[in-house]
């Protein structure tokens, strides 16, 4: 996800009530703000660019999505509230958000790689995808070889692997701050391509019916939650959670109610 911001955004935080943890159906993967390093320790305060359905959404006051959903699983295990934070992407791929204690945890559907580990400490994968091309119906493009000939103008949301790998291919693409945004200049014709991620890609196509996905390009990303380098403490009880929702069928229902495949 993305460099530079384009454009400012509006941000807002909403604080999202939660049950204090009772009994789990897998107590040994229980944890407590107690045992872990909170900004503030009645609340997890979780950052995300909200932009990036079907991870995260804004809805009214607050984020919904994937990510969220996790979230919300995170700090009822803690037995605390879920506060949101809504952010540019800049400063979670960074790291900067975290070390400026403007948050907990950094989840946003954000590739782990190792320039962002010398960064914050990531847990465990809980997502694993690709990328995609995505142009409109009609277009002469039908593979990723044509997509990236360097004849095409392509869209990309800023700091994002997508962009990365375009650069990579010695082009210059289009960075936006939000991935939605860059698939609208492409639905209106503006640019000829959208490189993004197959699961958001595949969200763009719901709500853009002039766009199709014509291939995809193996990166074999894995999305993973980020906190401050060296909160060990944090970072196990994350790593508890997503060890428990993926064992107890809750992480799988989190992805069946956003209508995405499962990867981790």
């Amino acid at each position: 996800m993305r460099h530079k911001p384009m454009r400012t955004r509006s941000k807002f935080v909403a604080a999202v009530a939660l049950a204090a943890v009772g009994g789990l159906a897998l107590s040994g993967c229980t944890s407590t703000a107690g045992d872990s390093k909170l900004i503030d320790s009645a609340s997890l305060t979780a950052c995300s660019e909200a932009q990036y359905p079907p991870f995260e959404r804004p809805e009214g006051d607050k984020i919904v999505g994937i990510d969220a959903d996790i979230s919300s699983e995170i700090a009822k295990d803690l037995g605390v509230d879920l506060k949101q934070v809504n952010t540019a992407f800049e400063g979670l791929q960074s790291g900067q958000d975290l070390d400026n204690k403007k948050c907990d945890i950094a989840i946003s559907a954000i590739t782990i790689n190792d320039e962002r580990k010398t960064k914050m400490d990531f847990s465990e994968p809980y997502f694993h995808d690709d990328l995609a091309v995505v142009v409109p119906k009609g277009s002469s493009v039908t593979s990723a070889d044509q997509a990236l000939d360097g004849t095409h103008t392509i869209a990309v949301q800023d700091a994002t692997t997508g962009q990365e790998y375009v650069t990579g291919k010695g082009l210059q693409p289009q960075g936006f701050e939000d991935a939605t945004l860059a698939a609208t200049q492409v639905s209106n014709g503006s640019l000829d391509v959208l490189i993004d991620q197959v699961a958001p890609a595949s969200e763009h196509l719901k709500n853009f019916d002039n766009l199709q996905m014509v291939a995809t390009i193996p990166t074999g990303e894995s999305y993973g939650i980020a906190v401050r380098k060296g909160n060990s403490e944090l970072l196990d009880s994350v790593n508890k959670t997503l060890k428990r929702i993926q064992s107890d069928g809750t992480l799988q229902s989190i992805f069946d109610k956003y209508g995405v495949k499962a990867t981790a």
